[in-house]
């Protein structure tokens, strides 16, 4: 039973964590039907604290925990992908060595659905509109979140919102210091205790601009003093998700933003977009 798994690792949970274990035992019946977001908002705790909860008890994420729970009150549907998933095992037993590669990729299928979870759409809609009104939108990353900084900046940049990634730290720090009032300042961490976004997140806020984190940890420095917060759960399996799980939340939360702000004004965006390309192509011929 998925109640006395939880159990055994109770004693190892900490105080926030034991409140979602408490309210699965207080609610056992209404586990399986309970949504991400409101497991969180009933135990008083964020989402993400809840995933954390679900890992050190011994499943990788919400979706297989529903799973469980279903798979215990005999429901047809989940065996049945229980039995096709095994048939397409032994189909494949054949390249059983190249199995981990396999686990990557459903590693990363899962945080993508984590992050989908994690994400709140009115808050989402909150910051697009923001972005859409900004002067000037800075975005900060290093090392493993570098990529998503720069991959957010050109996007937006391609959208016809003006933007501006640095990959010196120090050109990060400074350039914070400049916005104003009128500005917006996006930080990535996974751990949410890179330094050098921290800085220049603070940095940003001292200055008036709008500050946004993106992060997997919710009660980081990173994530304390920014106006807004956007979950990006990570998982490591392994060292080569360890290496690669960060960005992929990271970028699929870059997809989010953008999509959101494109389908904000289809119309006009849509056209920056259509500028853009022709631009590209352009000079590419020439």
């Amino acid at each position: 039973m998925w109640q006395d798994e939880l159990k055994i690792y109770y004693s190892n949970l900490s105080g926030n964590q034991k409140k979602v274990a408490d309210l699965f035992f207080r609610e056992k019946d209404k586990a399986g039907k309970m949504t991400l977001k409101e497991c969180a908002e009933k135990a008083g705790v964020g989402q993400a604290t809840v995933l954390r909860m679900l890992e050190k008890s011994g499943y990788s994420g919400w979706s297989e925990f529903q799973k469980m729970i279903w798979q215990e009150k005999g429901s047809r549907k989940y065996a049945n992908q229980d039995q096709r998933k095994n048939e397409i095992k032994t189909e494949n037993a054949k390249i059983k060595k190249h199995v981990s590669v396999y686990h990557v990729i459903e590693n990363d299928l899962a945080m993508i659905e984590d992050m989908a979870m994690c994400l709140e759409m009115s808050k989402l809609e909150e910051v697009v509109k923001i972005i859409k009104k900004a002067k000037l939108i800075d975005v900060y990353g290093t090392d493993n979140s570098a990529n998503a900084a720069a991959e957010l900046s050109g996007r937006l940049l391609h959208l016809g919102l003006a933007s501006r990634n640095y990959s010196d730290l120090f050109f990060q720090k400074i350039s914070a210091g400049h916005l104003g009032m009128k500005d917006v300042a996006i930080g990535f961490s996974s751990s949410g205790s890179t330094k050098a976004v921290i800085e220049a997140l603070d940095s940003a806020r001292k200055a008036g601009a709008v500050t946004i984190a993106v992060t997997a940890e919710e009660e980081s420095d990173l994530a304390k003093d920014a106006d807004y917060v956007f979950m990006t759960p990570v998982r490591h399996t392994s060292e080569v998700s360890r290496w690669i799980s960060s960005r992929i939340s990271q970028i699929a939360f870059v997809d989010a933003l953008c999509a959101a702000i494109l389908e904000s004004d289809r119309e006009k965006f849509g056209k920056m977009l259509t500028q853009s390309a022709s631009e590209f192509v352009e000079d590419i011929v020439h």
